[in-house]
């Protein structure tokens, strides 16, 4: 028998018989007449050259054949039945799923502590995983259904991607608690006269906002003093803290920081834009139950206003 000629909706018919040992109680069942039941029955016969039920006193009784396919069929069907279920319902206090986050360093930093408390009591069997790649690769990671969520700042993804926007960022400025030049403020002199770290990743943000600072120091007529680049957030509190440094971070982060390092954080003394923190997801998953609470989650925590759409 090829599988590519077999209607799989008999499969259905075959479980319902198996089950009730009646052609008349499976059409009920299904929902459907008893001569479409006796006609999928004969299709089966025909499929497996084999009789498959026999009609006895005790009703519908499958042969030696049917008993050899009786538990193959009915795991399969169940198995099925489970993956529409699961698709359907999510509990997250009994569910064990994994879920793919791409993300940052920052990010990592920022989110994944109160999302991970959240999920300790709210999902206490949810496992969750973060990767970093390049934009590329993890939309065609969330394409194939390997990364389920991506969370930072994205300016070039392809169609085919959800957006939901959580949170306005913006730039600060972090030096050591008892720098000699820093008193109650951050004037611009002084920022324009320290020496600096840079803090560059690869995440477009970063290099947007480092150009305006560039600017800064040029129409002012100075030369910034650029004594580290870095291109990872872990330690960067650490260097400030032990040093005379400036380095200009996003505000969340900064915060990060500011709870176990001797570090002071300070409005940036110029204007610079703000970006949109969002979490993008591919619409092949957009309506399943179990991303729709990920996203649900990370809204609720992360975003004063939980969009309608998620």
């Amino acid at each position: 028998m090829n599988l590519l000629t077999l209607d799989l909706n008999l499969l259905l018919v075959f479980d319902a018989i198996l089950r009730t040992k009646s052609t008349t109680l499976a059409a009920e069942e299904l929902s459907l007449t008893q001569s479409a039941v006796s006609n999928a029955l004969r299709r089966l016969r025909i499929a497996f050259d084999d009789p498959l039920f026999v009609k006895t006193r005790d009703g519908m009784l499958p042969t030696v054949l049917a008993k050899e396919l009786a538990d193959h069929v009915h795991a399969g069907l169940a198995s099925f039945r489970q993956a529409v279920e699961t698709r359907s319902h999510f509990d997250p206090l009994t569910s064990d799923r994994s879920f793919t986050i791409y993300i940052s360093d920052i990010g990592q930093m920022v989110f994944m502590p109160r999302l991970i408390s959240h999920c300790a009591s709210a999902a206490p069997n949810i496992r969750i995983a973060t990767v970093d790649a390049s934009p590329k690769e993890a939309q065609h990671a969330m394409s194939a259904g390997e990364i389920d969520l991506a969370i930072g700042l994205f300016m070039s993804f392809d169609p085919g991607f959800h957006q939901q926007r959580l949170f306005r960022e913006y730039y600060v400025v972090i030096a050591r608690d008892g720098h000699p030049a820093i008193s109650a403020g951050l004037p611009l002199g002084i920022f324009l006269d320290a020496r600096h770290a840079v803090y560059r990743p690869t995440a477009g943000s970063h290099a947007m906002f480092e150009e305006v600072v560039e600017r800064i120091f040029e129409a002012n007529g100075c030369v910034r003093q650029v004594a580290v680049r870095l291109a990872h957030s872990l330690g960067l509190s650490q260097i400030i803290a032990a040093s005379d440094l400036l380095v200009c971070v996003p505000s969340r982060l900064a915060h990060a920081f500011n709870g176990y390092a001797n570090i002071r954080v300070f409005p940036l003394p110029f204007d610079a834009p703000a970006f949109d923190i969002s979490q993008l997801w591919h619409r092949r998953c957009h309506r399943d139950a179990g991303h729709r609470w990920l996203r649900h989650t990370v809204a609720s925590l992360f975003d004063q206003t939980v969009g309608a759409h998620l």
